[in-house]
């Protein structure tokens, strides 16, 4: 009876906790830039940043091993105190259940951010000229922007905005849906891990290697979740956008499809989203910088039905936790 009692709360709790986190970060957004070197999340960049530096190049096995174990070692020291937090949930309803509340809210805002993305986007969508567009694409994606257009640099904020809808919405949700605020901390250390050595480079292809496969297993999930949402957000029935060339993120595909624009990224792939209500079937767009707004507006959609569908969910299975508890205690009584 205590077990059923728990999970009750435990289920209402966690959907409080995702509600405040995603208002505060609707309503706020992350910290200035002035505070960012407080914030934990770049602490992972750092310290992966001096592992990188200490560790000697030239034998690839123990250069995986050492990619590995600093990678463990770093999550260890980041989710260990997010399970330490939720422990307190199972100490007692109250107190702790209002103080896990407090420190969740903030710990579970650290791993994701929708309003950090429209921050950036927005200050591509100001840039008054060419130069200054670069310098603000430059800050959301790592390809080289110095001899890119107008149109490629409005095709690389639409590519980045649609593919960190997956690593900066949806799978800290999934994950925090799933498992809570710890496997949302996880995710975000492997994510931020994978950004800062998961690159085909010669220094980090051994190094780095766990952190990339890591990253693209806990992505295998919520990619397809967020293409899916895109599509939904975007109101189309399903995904006609064509692909050439390498591998092409389904959320940058969906984006596409929605939009019905076409992206490139020179020498890699190019996406084209379909109009087919146009009787040619080409009824696509170069990318300008309205599409950038609407993709911003398609993310902000997706991240909202996600929090319905977890709520909804989640009312429900409370409600049915409640009923088999209200039928034990009626059968004892």
């Amino acid at each position: 009876m205590s077990s059923c009692f728990y999970f009750c709360c435990y289920f209402i709790t966690q959907l409080l906790i995702f509600m405040l986190a995603l208002a505060i970060d609707l309503a706020f957004g992350d910290p200035p830039e002035r505070l960012e070197r407080f914030y934990p999340i770049v602490w992972i960049s750092r310290l992966m940043y001096f592992f990188d530096r200490i560790t000697k190049r030239g034998n690839a096995n123990k250069e995986k091993l050492l990619g590995v174990i600093y990678a463990v070692l770093i999550a260890a020291i980041f989710t260990i105190p997010c399970l330490a937090l939720l422990m307190l949930m199972s100490m007692a309803p109250y107190p702790y259940e209002v103080l896990y509340v407090i420190l969740a809210v903030p710990v579970f805002k650290m791993t994701f951010t929708v309003k950090g993305l429209e921050r950036y986007a927005q200050e591509v969508i100001a840039a008054t000229d060419l130069e200054a567009k670069r310098e603000a694409v430059s800050k959301i994606v790592s390809r080289d922007v110095s001899s890119l257009d107008i149109e490629h640099l409005n095709s690389a904020a639409i590519e980045s905005v649609a593919e960190n809808l997956t690593d900066s919405v949806i799978a800290p949700f999934f994950y925090f849906a799933l498992f809570g605020v710890p496997a949302a901390m996880l995710y975000r250390v492997i994510n931020t891990l994978d950004a800062v050595v998961g690159y085909k480079t010669d220094r980090y292809r051994h190094f780095g290697w766990f952190a990339a496969r890591a990253d693209d297993v806990l992505n295998y999930i919520p990619e397809r979740i967020a293409a899916a949402l895109i599509l939904l957000a975007g109101g189309r029935p399903r995904c006609d956008a064509v692909e050439r060339g390498g591998r092409v993120h389904r959320t940058i595909v969906a984006m596409c499809s929605v939009l019905r624009v076409k992206v490139e990224k020179l020498g890699h792939y190019s996406v084209t989203g379909r109009d087919s209500s146009s009787g040619s079937g080409n009824g696509y767009e170069a990318p300008r910088t309205e599409h950038i707004a609407d993709s911003i507006r398609v993310v902000k959609r997706s991240a909202l039905i996600f929090a319905l569908c977890y709520a909804m969910i989640t009312i429900v299975g409370y409600m049915c936790l409640c009923s088999v508890r209200n039928m034990l205690l009626f059968h004892i009584l």
